[in-house]
């Protein structure tokens, strides 16, 4: 398997992890393989002062596994003497340090956290990063290579391209921590302002719930309905259309599962655009049992676009203005053709932009972009 699948499966294995944590373990065995670690230890933490600072979650695994007789040790040895932590806090947002490198020469000599944990565990030799949001919002990840073994100039890149993925993880993980309910329900009633109409099914492809927008849509009846409790159109070959996207990203197992993007078309009126994102599963044998939320679908209606505010994908996303610009454009339902039009620029260097805007967040395709866009929070105007 080359990187770039391995980057893709990782990534997929994010979207998960950011609507339910409990899949982080996943994602971490993943990073491990791809990246030729030991394991990696990821924390999230709330507060701007590191000694006071709420850890939101904190795990430590090995191939996807927790160890948890090295977080005891630590706990009950090391923590109140760690100088790690604090310094943490004091990496430039976004790069990535040695461990060896944050300890003076003198205390590589004679510190305890050091010597008796860090070296004789083998987390020496790891790399470090440190990501900080508004509010106190910080996340550090520690990344554990043998001890022996010298860093490979593929092993590094990977991670770095990762890092954009991880802060996304991050500002998604905040948003649903702070609506303070369901993860899923969460997400669902933070479009409920934005235009966007968002409709949640469950393993049968049921409709479990909806909001506000996409029930007047539904009830609506114009190209998109509710049948039966199922999500269809009113035109045969879409509904078919949209019957193999639904059953594709229900796949048997999550890691088959694909999302994708369609078409609907209306009377009088531009079609909806539908994005369909598989939704991480509680317990995978039980797969059969209706009821639980597994797909995310969102209804972008071209005449009432979500307004994506081009500064703010741009500090979001860390995106040049003029890349952001077409983001959101493409985002808000702009196409190829409209964007260029809009903009005075050629159709060629539109699409030169959004090739470069998806080789720079390690996304597929444009379809990709605007569901990455879309399910970024504090990218929306109020």
């Amino acid at each position: 398997m080359g990187q770039r699948d391995r980057l893709e499966r990782i990534v997929e294995a994010l979207r998960e992890a950011q609507l339910d944590v409990a899949h982080w373990s996943t994602a971490s065995a993943l990073v491990d393989e791809a990246s030729g670690l030991l394991g990696n230890h990821l924390a999230i933490l709330r507060g701007n002062v590191p000694d006071e600072a709420e850890v939101l979650f904190g795990k430590l695994y090995k191939r996807g596994k927790p160890d948890e007789d090295l977080e005891k040790l630590y706990v009950e040895n090391y923590s109140a003497i760690a100088e790690l932590l604090p310094r943490c806090f004091s990496i430039a947002d976004g790069e990535l340090s040695h461990v060896t490198d944050m300890f003076t020469d003198r205390e590589r000599a004679v510190s305890p956290t050091y010597n008796d944990f860090l070296v004789a565990t083998g987390a020496s030799n790891a790399l470090v990063t440190h990501m900080g949001e508004s509010g106190g919002w910080h996340l550090i990840w520690q990344l554990v290579h043998s001890r022996d073994a010298d860093w490979k100039t593929d092993e590094v890149t990977m991670i770095r391209r990762l890092l954009p993925h991880i802060r996304h993880f991050l500002r998604v993980r905040r948003a649903l921590t702070e609506a303070g309910i369901g993860a899923v329900r969460a997400t669902a009633a933070a479009f409920a302002a934005r235009r966007i109409g968002i409709v949640l099914l469950d393993r049968e492809a049921r409709i479990v719930e909806a909001n506000d927008h996409a029930l007047a849509l539904l009830l609506a009846a114009d190209g998109l309905t509710d049948r039966g409790g199922y999500l269809t159109t009113r035109h045969a070959a879409e509904a078919d259309m949209l019957a193999r996207l639904l059953s594709s990203a229900l796949g048997p197992k999550v890691t088959d599962a694909q999302g994708g993007t369609m078409p609907v078309r209306r009377v009088a009126r531009p079609p909806f655009v539908l994005h369909v994102l598989p939704l991480a599963r509680e317990n995978e044998a039980s797969f059969e049992t209706p009821g639980e939320c597994a797909l995310m679908v969102l209804i972008v209606d071209p005449l009432e676009k979500p307004n994506v505010d081009a500064v703010r994908v741009a500090q979001a996303l860390d995106l040049t203005l003029v890349q952001a610009r077409v983001a959101a454009a493409l985002a808000s339902g702009g196409t190829v053709r409209s964007i260029a039009a809009a903009s005075h620029r050629s159709e060629a260097t539109v699409r030169w932009h959004l090739k470069q805007i998806t080789a720079k967040l390690e996304l597929s395709g444009q379809t990709d972009l605007v569901r990455f866009v879309l399910t970024t929070p504090g990218v929306f105007n109020s």
